[in-house]
Order: C-alpha cells, then structure tokens, then sequence
C-alpha cells in the first residue's frame, strides 16, 4: 500500500527539464535597431523586450519599439528592465502581478530560450523580488533559462545573494557604470581574482569601452553596448572564447 501511495504520489509532481546554458558570450541588445545576424551560432542574444516603470500609483510596461534582427537560430534572452520612480516605490501585489505577466509573455516571442530580470531592487524590496521569482518560476515553459542582473555591489560587499537568492539559473553581476565604487571594487576584483559571492561566479556582466578584470570561474560573459553593435566591436568579446 505505501508503495502504491508512493507511486501515486510521484506521478502527480509535475516534471521538469534542466535548462540548457547559453553560449558562453551573450551581447545585450538594448532599446535600439540591432541587426546581429553577422554573429556566429556560438554568440547568444539578451535582448530588451520590455520595460516596466514601477511608481507608488502602480506598474506600467513598455514593450520593445526597435527592430531587431539576428540569426533565425540564435540563442535568444528575453530581458524585462524594471525601473522605479522613486527607487523606493513599493512592489505591491497588483505591480508584481504585471512584471510576472511581463516576463512570462516575454519568455513566449519568438525564438526565447531564457528570460532574464533587470532590476537594481533595493534592500525594501528584496523579498518581493524572491516572490517574484517564485511565481515566475510555476509559468514558464520547462527548460527555460532563467537569470537576474546584479548590482556589483550584491557581489562584493552586500553579498546576499549567497544567504537568499531568487531561484534562477545565474546571476550576472554588472561591474561597470558602477558609480563612485567602481574603482575600489575593480580593485578588489583583480586583488581577488573571482567574485566574493558564490552565486555571482559563473557569470559576469561587462561593458563596450570599460575596464575588465579576469576572473577565476567565469563561464559566461555579458556584454553591455551603449551604442549599437556593429562586426567589429562584437568580434573582440567572442573571438577569444
């Protein structure tokens, strides 16, 4: 009898499937025209997909207007960038509710095989951010790739990220545009060799024109551009790799 409950009761938990990686160079393609088919079948897509302004009256979303073109195989990332005004405006149960429905429409266009979350979420509303994960996490297709951005700060001093992180695949810590820090923590990066948080090891976050570090344990590289990629600027990312 226990075996037959056993049975039973195995049956009823949903299946899942392991998520297949990126490749290990993925550019971001933001608000802009991109016309990336000149990219190699190794070299994936983050692109801009929607944008969602968060403010104490609620949430608003902005889908992508530009165009954007790549191989019809490339490996594409879905990317919904949460903004708040002010940076503090509260993730109520009706604005999380719009970023899930957000992401998951996202991780539904054409050719996605991951989604990732943009958001600089403050220490307010890091709870919500989990739960956002959470919900998530029960509307996307099985083998969906899921990462988060991070502050390079999460990684290097403020590290919570090893304690509670949302449920995703990767984190991708972003060391560049950093502000002030930027310096110390680039110093601390070349004295240590691999960031400090454990869960922002595996991928890195870096920019067109800025500084980098090498870093022990890094699978993947993101790739920021503030202007638009042309052949020659993604070349140095990927030929490398």
């Amino acid at each position: 009898m226990r075996a037959a409950a056993l049975a039973l009761s195995l049956a009823l938990v949903p299946a899942t499937t392991r998520a297949d990686p990126p490749p290990s160079v993925m550019l971001w393609a933001w608000e802009r025209p991109e016309d990336l088919r000149f990219l190699p079948a190794n070299v994936g897509v983050g692109y801009l997909a929607a944008t969602v302004d968060l403010t104490p009256s609620g949430a608003r979303v902005s889908r992508r207007h530009q165009p954007l073109r790549t191989r019809d195989d490339a490996w594409r990332v879905a990317v919904v960038h949460v903004q708040a005004f002010p940076r503090t405006a509260p993730m109520t149960d009706a604005a999380r509710a719009v970023l899930r429905d957000a992401v998951v429409r996202a991780s539904h266009e054409a050719g996605v095989r991951g989604v990732q979350i943009d958001w600089d979420a403050p220490v307010s509303q890091r709870e919500a951010y989990r739960t956002l994960w959470r919900e998530v996490n029960t509307e996307l297709a099985p083998g969906t790739w899921r990462s988060m951005t991070a502050l390079a700060s999460w990684c290097v001093g403020d590290r919570w990220l090893d304690d509670s992180a949302p449920a995703v695949d990767e984190v991708v810590p972003m060391v560049f545009t950093m502000g002030r820090d930027g310096p110390e923590i680039l110093r601390r990066l070349r004295t240590l060799g691999a960031m400090p948080a454990a869960r922002c090891r595996a991928s890195v976050g870096w920019a067109q024109g800025e500084p980098t570090v090498s870093l022990r344990g890094v699978a993947r590289v993101w790739v920021y551009n503030p202007r638009r990629w042309d052949e020659s600027a993604a070349r140095a990312w990927y030929a490398t790799r």
